[in-house]
């Protein structure tokens, strides 16, 4: 019985290792892990930029207006002397939904940064659909990623860094 109990228990281990998804498909890399500490680590990675499999249909939005679109929510975003509705109000027209409800527990008055002091620039190109701008203000860089979303550039998400970190 042991003889034959071992070669099946190896065919069966051997069955585990190339296990996986269905139809020859790998599962999609949802990017390096994010680094320990430093400024990086609040970095969004470049594959996460773009459009999504829901919003590939639809005309596609010109590069030309990524910029002027991050432009447009980073002024809308340093006004921290707006009430909490009003500010959202500001906001979100300008955000995906999913990024815009996120965006609904902000506290204008905690925003680090209260006037735009520059021009986009791009820390990633714009392919794919997408891209990301960092932006300077008058206590940091707010960065801004964008997504070409049926023809608009909205914004998917943000960070800041603070001046000297």
């Amino acid at each position: 019985m042991p003889a034959v109990a071992i070669p099946m228990l190896l065919v069966m281990l051997s069955g585990c290792a190339h296990s996986g998804v269905s139809g020859g498909t790998a599962p999609r890399d949802t990017g390096p892990a994010p680094a320990a500490g430093g400024p990086a680590a609040s970095v969004t990675p470049p594959e996460a930029f773009g459009r999504d499999d829901e919003d590939d249909e639809g005309p596609r939005a010109p590069v030309a207006a990524a910029a002027p679109a991050a432009a447009a929510f980073a002024t809308a975003w340093a006004r921290p002397r707006l009430d909490a509705a009003s500010w959202l109000n500001g906001v979100t027209p300008l955000c995906v939904p999913r990024f815009a409800a996120q965006l609904r527990t902000v506290d204008p008055a905690n925003l680090p940064a209260s006037r735009i002091t520059g021009r986009p620039k791009a820390t990633y190109p714009i392919r794919g659909g997408g891209g990301q701008f960092a932006i300077p203000t008058d206590r940091g860089t707010l960065l801004v990623s964008v997504a070409d979303v049926k023809g608009r550039w909205l914004v998917t998400g943000n960070d800041f860094t603070r001046a000297g970190q």
